[in-house]
């Protein structure tokens, strides 16, 4: 697995978790791995080689798992990469009771995708 990208606004803490797996047993993964600051600049800059196969989605449920604008990460990978799979850490049930129904919004959208999706 190569990692093409790390999507993140935390660009210093990126580039300090991407630091420590290029100097780990991993590091073959990671030695082309760029950091962009959010899924457009990702989308605007990436080659035809960088189209990903897989995403992981790793930010903790108050920055996901909504349908708008700003939280809606997971429809907004489903409509850039069709058929993409998400592995999606930390479920959305985490998150606030008071978000649960626009989660499982997002959740109806994924399932009617053709997408494969896990959620950690």
């Amino acid at each position: 697995m190569k990692v093409v990208a790390l999507v993140d606004p935390a660009t210093e803490r990126a580039a300090a978790v991407l630091q420590t797996k290029r100097e780990s047993f991993v590091k073959s993964a990671y030695e082309n791995t760029r950091i962009c600051k959010n899924l457009g600049e990702f989308v605007n800059t990436m080659t035809k080689q960088e189209y990903p196969k897989a995403v992981i989605i790793g930010s903790p449920p108050i920055f996901r798992g909504g349908t708008f604008q700003g939280k809606d990460i997971e429809i907004q990978l489903l409509k850039k990469f069709p058929g993409i799979a998400l592995f999606v850490e930390k479920p959305i049930t985490t998150g606030p009771f008071e978000e649960l129904k626009d989660a499982f919004e997002v959740a109806k959208v994924i399932g009617n995708s053709d997408n494969i999706c896990s959620v950690g």
